[in-house]
């Protein structure tokens, strides 16, 4: 069994950050969460979420359409670390994320009998 070890970059600045608070899913295995990013960076993300995966886990991550697998680094009570799989522009994710979310379809669900919607 391979055994994988992540140690804290203390003696190297962090990624500057981007604020994002943005709606996502986190997809692992057969389970789906959904959760926040509340920070962005070009290597990482900090999520917000009630269940999350163990520390060593391969992740997707999904926001507004945009799709990007990473693997879990830390996590805590009700937050995790993510580490993303490559670089990505913090801003130009936030901004394409809440395009994306801003222009997803409205469904509108009528009753069409006794516990039925269309």
């Amino acid at each position: 069994m391979d055994h994988v070890s992540y140690r804290a970059r203390t003696e190297q600045p962090r990624d500057n950050r981007s604020h994002a608070d943005i709606d996502a899913s986190l997809r692992w295995e057969e389970f789906q969460q959904p959760v926040t990013i509340r920070n962005i960076s070009i290597y990482g993300a900090l999520l917000i979420g009630g269940w999350l995966p163990p520390v060593g886990k391969k992740v997707t991550l999904v926001a507004g359409g945009l799709e990007i697998e990473g693997t879990v680094i830390w996590e805590g009570p009700d937050r995790c670390g993510l580490l993303l799989s490559h670089a990505v522009d913090p801003d130009a994710f936030i901004e394409d994320a809440r395009l994306m979310q801003d222009t997803a379809p409205i469904i509108t669900l009528q009753r069409v009998g006794q516990n039925r919607y269309a």
